[in-house]
């Protein structure tokens, strides 16, 4: 051959390998999301929680187990303050219900409350929902943190409950996720309040229990807690949540990343909004994509905070001073606005913030985020002080070029 005719064929030979690989990040890119594309939302419409057994009104409940597993949603246990608001001497309520919320064949949604249930009443555990099922970490009876680790499967619309390694020590409201076959927990409430713990469970290596993994640099409970890649691996990321170290709680913005490679920890930023950090707590949130995580609603703790600051002050004073100041405690969590309704999405390459929509009608905060069968699912929770929501919010994210 020539050398002419080689140096054609090495022409026509590359100009296809360019072709080729054209197409394929082309196609990849379809694909894909590479984190420069628009998030948009579309809403999906659940039926309501359903009364529980002999009851004729579903007040809703915050903190309940609640993931998904198959064609099932489970919505379990929560508290809520169904005699009075907590201001007026109402005593919160602990469940043990098990409901299950069924996609049949035909397409439709139907609610029924299971003939069992709980071993006993509980509100505010880290839930994930993997493969397996779902699982339940920590949370509290009766005000006070457990350790136990519940894993609930679905099977014909019966629910099987298996008990997995209790936590090293005892806690509730705290952050959990997943990465594979193992589970994270982070932070949360424990006898001395808030906590910087990080433990992680082998799935498949249960007899090993849980291990105690380096600790997160500030303590913190109600956060979203979940997994999304940065630019070199799947990673954990804590966003948000409170503490309590004075009179008042401190509400966080910062965003912390834990890489698992090298078992560290970094401040990724805060959470940004109007180009301003943003302190949020008891939010829920949801990894979407390759790189971005979704941020829905949360509590920006200026009105917890008055609170505070109004319960110090009932407790200095007496009669019709004390009496005026009741009043205006009652007036203002009577008068309560609602929680945030934005929903705002961080890119973990750029580490940057956009609101992306807001949430129609009450925002729920002390609740749970997760996936089913494509749409993100926010069941229950809490809408104002005292006042939970038996709504199921659905929404579908998807991206936009």
């Amino acid at each position: 051959m020539s050398i002419r005719s080689t140096c054609r064929s090495f022409s026509r030979n590359y100009k296809l390998l360019i072709i080729l690989f054209t197409m394929a990040q082309l196609i990849g890119s379809s694909c894909s999301p590479t984190g420069n594309e628009k998030l948009a939302l579309s809403w999906h419409e659940f039926p309501e929680i359903p009364p529980a057994s002999f009851e004729s009104v579903q007040p809703g409940l915050a903190g309940s187990i609640a993931g998904a597993h198959g064609n099932f949603l489970l919505v379990a246990g929560g508290a809520n303050f169904e005699d009075g608001l907590p201001w007026r001497g109402g005593k919160k309520k602990y469940h043990d219900e098990i409901f299950l919320l069924e996609k049949t064949a035909s397409g439709e949604y139907s609610w029924k409350q299971v003939p069992e249930k709980l071993p006993y009443p509980m509100a505010y555990p880290a839930c994930v929902s993997t493969p397996e099922g779902v699982v339940s970490i920590g949370g509290e009876d009766f005000d006070s943190p457990v350790a136990d680790v519940f894993l609930f499967s679905f099977q014909d619309g019966k629910v099987s409950r298996s008990s997995l390694p209790e936590l090293p020590q005892a806690i509730s409201s705290a952050g959990a996720t997943a990465i594979g076959n193992e589970l994270f927990v982070a932070g949360g409430l424990v006898a001395s309040g808030a906590s910087s713990v990080f433990y992680s469970l082998d799935m498949k290596n249960l007899a090993k229990g849980w291990r105690v993994l380096p600790e997160i640099p500030v303590a913190f409970s109600h956060a979203v807690v979940v997994n999304q890649e940065d630019e070199n691996e799947m990673c954990i990321y804590v966003i948000g949540g409170r503490n309590k170290t004075s009179e008042v709680s401190t509400f966080l913005s910062s965003v912390w990343k834990y890489t698992p490679s090298i078992q560290k920890w970094s401040l990724e930023g805060d959470i940004i909004s109007d180009g301003k950090p943003l302190a949020l707590s008891a939010g829920t949130g949801i990894a979407v994509g390759l790189h971005h995580i979704v941020l829905f609603g949360g509590d920006p703790g200026i009105f917890f905070n008055r609170t505070e600051r109004m319960n110090a002050a009932l407790e200095k004073v007496s009669g019709e001073e004390r009496q005026k100041l009741w009043n205006e405690k009652d007036s203002m969590l009577t008068n309560h606005p609602g929680f945030s309704k934005d929903i705002l999405a961080f890119n973990t390459l750029s580490k940057s913030w956009e609101k992306i929509g807001e949430i129609a009608g009450d925002s729920p905060v002390t609740t749970s985020a997760f996936s089913w069968n494509g749409t993100t699912v926010i069941p229950s929770g809490e809408v104002r002080p005292g006042v939970r929501t038996p709504n199921v919010i659905g929404v579908k994210i998807q991206f936009e070029k």
